[in-house]
């Protein structure tokens, strides 16, 4: 499967790096103008195939030659990667930097920095890339921390963002949970009712900078007073979200469990779903046929079902969980069978260190090591409009390039240990 064809946050403190790793990151480079790396195999995502001795001569910050027996420019640096597999730098298509959701207790700024420490973990553990489909936050904080790191104030990955999650009153990011005479206003990103609403905050989303649009437009599991089978918002108002946002020239995502809030959103022309857990046999058909992108954060329902013990899995969330997981496996596995496009992401309500963790759980579902490898790589920057530029190792590509200690073909869990990370062709970790 390639491209072509078809609230959580890490409270823990960060691991301690080397001084040599962290000064890097100050620094913003450890890398030379130009590096050789001598990788013992390589993934070739374009053709789905592993490649034995292969150099990568990046200069520049670019890819600039790949094959067997690459020479090095004279000053060129040269980093031996003959133990290890090299592959493209992985992208989480849905992660969440901010933790604690839409809450009260933190500051837009404070969850900002959080969202920084949150984004480098990711780094450090090998992805490169990022979109985030809406943020706990009530300010514009993933705007700013997207634009430090492309300024280079800040050694990050890159990032799409859709500032906030878009929902309707007693939608998946209302405040359902405080009481009514609490004195505590309705989430400042709660939509009323009606298409001029739903036109006004896509404008909003786009005056302070959103790349993406993302609408809520089913309830879901981690909340309360809301029910993932159920549509949020109408027909008419999904069309006016998915008008407004294409006529600007930007794409548009939708959480979304319940079929058919999936086929409206389809025929709405939405350019990708976040989950689809309770797709039917037609949604899946309209999937396919409209080209709509599938990311379906498999690992977090798993967490979720694992966590019991947990004070944030109420009885109602495990409640949900446990009635959505009854379809979810289903569902997904007709999906992937019938070649709707995926691409990955993992929706953190768990450690952001673990993110990789999305893959195995993807190939539990039966998907191929190697298709995951994709949906994390190419089919991400494809989603992204970004696959020119990155998602596979080619000549004239930004250098984002991973490499692990085994073949993630033969063990996909190797993705989870990470000893080699470039950013355009900045050395940001080295075991």
């Amino acid at each position: 499967m390639n491209a072509r064809d078809f609230p959580g946050g890490d409270r823990r403190p960060m691991r301690r790096w080397p001084v040599a790793l962290l000064l890097g990151l100050l620094a913003g480079t450890t890398s030379a103008d130009s590096t050789l790396l001598r990788c013992g195999a390589l993934l070739d995502v374009e053709r789905e195939r592993l490649v034995q001795q292969q150099d990568i001569l990046v200069a520049d910050g670019v890819i600039a030659a790949v094959g067997s027996g690459v020479a090095a420019p004279d000053g060129a640096s040269v980093v031996d990667l003959t133990g290890h597999y090299c592959l493209p730098g992985l992208i989480d298509a849905h992660t969440h930097l901010m933790v604690g959701g839409p809450g009260l207790n933190s500051s837009s700024a404070e969850k900002t920095l959080v969202a920084l420490r949150n984004a480098q973990t990711m780094l450090q553990h090998g992805y490169t890339t990022l979109r985030i489909p809406g943020d706990g936050d009530v300010g514009f904080g993933s705007i700013a921390l997207r634009d430090a790191i492309a300024g280079g104030l800040f050694t990050g990955p890159r990032m799409q963002v859709a500032p906030h999650f878009l929902c309707p009153l007693g939608g998946h990011c209302d405040r359902n949970a405080i009481a009514a005479d609490s004195g505590v206003p309705t989430a400042p990103h709660v939509i009323a009712a009606g298409e001029d609403s739903a036109r006004e905050a896509v404008r909003r989303e786009l005056k302070y900078g959103a790349d993406w649009i993302k609408v809520h437009a089913t309830g879901g599991i981690m909340s309360v007073g809301d029910d993932p089978w159920v549509q949020a918002f109408t027909d008419a108002e999904l069309a006016a979200f998915s008008d407004e946002t294409h006529r600007h020239g930007k794409k548009i995502t939708a959480h979304i469990h319940g079929a058919s809030a999936v086929k409206s959103a389809v025929r709405a022309g939405f350019d990708s779903i976040e989950h689809g857990t309770l797709m039917d046999d037609e949604a899946i058909e309209m999937m396919v046929e409209s080209e709509t992108w599938l990311v379906p954060t498999v690992y977090v329902l798993d967490y979720i079902l694992g966590s019991t013990q947990s004070r944030r899995m109420t009885p109602e969330i495990m409640a949900k969980a446990r009635e959505v997981a009854k379809i979810r496996d289903e569902s997904f596995r007709k999906a992937y069978k019938a070649g709707v496009r995926m691409a990955v992401g993992s929706d953190q309500v768990f450690p952001h260190r673990h993110s990789a963790r999305e893959f195995a759980a993807l190939v539990r579902q039966g998907v191929t090591p190697m298709d995951a490898i994709v949906m994390g790589t190419l089919n991400g920057a494809a989603l992204m409009d970004l696959e020119d530029e990155i998602g596979s190792i080619a000549a004239g590509k930004q250098a984002d390039i991973i490499a692990v200690p085994g073949d993630p073909v033969e063990d996909i869990s190797i993705l989870e240990n990470v000893e080699f990370v470039m950013l355009g062709g900045r050395i940001i970790r080295r075991d």
